[in-house]
């Protein structure tokens, strides 16, 4: 851990046991109770470890993360533990394609997750899909503010769990709004997500009288959880996700720690407390990397080997080379113009003879590094199945579609932010400006041939206008396969980046 890291912990660990209600003089009290929360969040089906760019270290797999689960309930068999999972199980990796999350919730319910929330990915692979996925689940799922009709989903609103020597410890699931737009238009149906903040001034005060503490399990967002904090008395913790945001320490809003501890299991956060009449004292956090001196459990270690077995054949055949890494890092797809969206967005271009593409950045889940690709990496990166669809835009429906792209917030890696062709244009003060299709300024009543995935053409990501696209055409091609082909017809691919996007 950085210095300055360590201290401005160290500086929260001192104040939190006053922002909690506990005098951070008078010690723990003898009839306090010990309770360790374990954390983690976002998933996205990452059963195998992964190895960092920067460092080539190892890092995550399922196996490890259950084998660091069982160290700390080791530490001290008498000592309360409670983990609590803050939703996303599902996508972004080959695995999850294949197997749907089925082997990575039963896994997770080896390592003795207590609770979780449902992501905003949960949705997916479909309705029904997730209601099997409940259905084997072992452990509560939970999401007050997300309505299913006619059919309701087994979600509960709120557990309380009290493991054996330990407080009593309410846990109250909710989740994203984003719910209904992230997901393919046809898994929403039906779907209703209630407002956060409202559901939990609701439920709360009854979670207050039931418990010692009141955790919200949140797939929310920083921002939402901060405002929950803000204005909804009563929580005494949010264990968070959704930005896949790492904090070495607690963010603190109104008195109220907010966790996130990045994605992919890549860690597990620790929180210690004590709790006596109704207050809790924080004894320490941190973050527990899961890299290779965690011990792996071995039953989970066993189980990924399996599944690894079965897909070898499949997804190891080698399709093409790449003179350069395709950066799919939020940081890029989803922030300006990059040469994976370039590249992808050209080839449905040019495969349809269309006027335009729109890609969305949410749309790529994984880099493609140097080298030889393999089919694994083309899966992983498209995990969702998405289907070209063609039809014709107004140019001042095109327009709308640029303009909702540039308003987008950068800073919060906005899965909708557009990956282009055939456009070149100025994002500037929240919009798009000097627009022009093929080299000619947009014409806000001409009509433009436009390519996309299905994803945009029903209005994920809140693109309404895209839905409204006349004259669709379902092409029946998959963006994985157009990529896979690109690869084995072209020989050594060189993306670029050209300007067609600037600030």
């Amino acid at each position: 851990m950085k210095p300055e890291l360590r201290h401005r912990l160290a500086f929260w660990l001192l104040l939190l046991p006053i922002l909690l209600g506990a005098p951070a003089s008078s010690g723990v009290a003898a009839e306090a109770l010990p309770l360790t929360i374990l954390h983690f969040n976002d998933f996205h089906g990452q059963l195998e470890p992964v190895q960092d760019r920067a460092t080539g270290r190892t890092q995550g797999g399922i196996a490890r993360l259950a084998g660091a689960i069982a160290a700390v309930r080791a530490e001290e068999p008498r000592r309360p533990v409670l983990v609590l999972f803050a939703g996303d199980l599902l996508q972004g990796t080959v695995t999850s394609t294949v197997f749907l999350g089925v082997p990575d919730l039963d896994m997770l319910g080896t390592a003795g997750v207590d609770a979780m929330v449902m992501g905003n990915h949960e949705l997916d692979f479909g309705q029904d899909h997730l209601r099997r996925l409940l259905g084997q689940a072992r452990f509560p799922v939970l999401g007050a503010n997300v309505h299913a009709t006619p059919e309701p989903f087994a979600l509960q609103d709120s557990v309380v769990l009290q493991p054996a020597g330990g407080p009593r410890v309410a846990v109250l699931g909710l989740v994203t709004d984003e719910l209904a737009t992230t997901t393919h238009p046809r898994n929403a149906v039906g779907i209703r997500v209630d407002e956060a903040v409202a559901t939990a001034g609701r439920l709360v005060p009854g979670l207050e009288a039931a418990a010692d503490l009141v955790v919200v399990l949140s797939h929310l967002g920083i921002a939402e959880d901060r405002r929950l904090a803000r204005e909804v008395a009563g929580v005494d913790l949010i264990v968070g996700g959704h930005n896949h945001n790492l904090y070495e320490a607690p963010v603190i809003e109104n008195g109220v720690p907010i966790l996130q501890a990045g994605d992919r299991g890549l860690y597990l956060g620790r929180l210690d407390l004590a709790v006596a009449d109704g207050r809790a004292e924080v004894l320490g956090y941190r973050l527990i990397p899961i890299d290779a001196s965690v011990p792996e459990d071995a039953a989970v270690a066993a189980e990924v080997q399996r599944l690894m077995g079965m897909l070898e054949r499949e997804v190891n055949v080698p399709v093409g080379r790449l003179a350069t890494e395709l950066d799919a890092s939020r940081e890029v797809i989803r922030r300006g113009e990059s040469a994976f969206g370039n590249l992808v967005a050209d080839l449905a271009r040019e495969l349809t003879a269309s006027d335009v593409a729109l890609f969305n950045g949410g749309n790529f889940r994984a880099s493609i590094p140097a080298g030889e690709v393999r089919m694994k990496h083309v899966y992983q990166t498209f995990p969702f199945a998405n289907e070209l669809v063609t039809g014709t835009l107004t140019g001042a429906q095109l327009q709308e579609a640029l303009d909702r792209s540039a308003s987008l917030d950068p800073a919060d890696n906005p899965g909708g932010f557009l990956q282009v062709s055939g456009i070149r244009f100025v994002i500037r003060d929240g919009r798009a400006v000097d627009v022009t299709v093929g080299g000619v300024p947009l014409d806000p009543r001409a009509r433009y041939r436009a390519v996309m995935p299905d994803f945009l053409a029903s209005g994920g990501d809140a693109y309404w206008m895209l839905a409204a696209m006349e004259e669709k055409v379902q092409t029946g091609r998959i963006i994985s396969d157009m990529l896979v082909e690109a690869f084995r017809t072209r020989g050594e691919i060189a993306p670029v980046i050209d300007g067609r996007i600037a600030r």
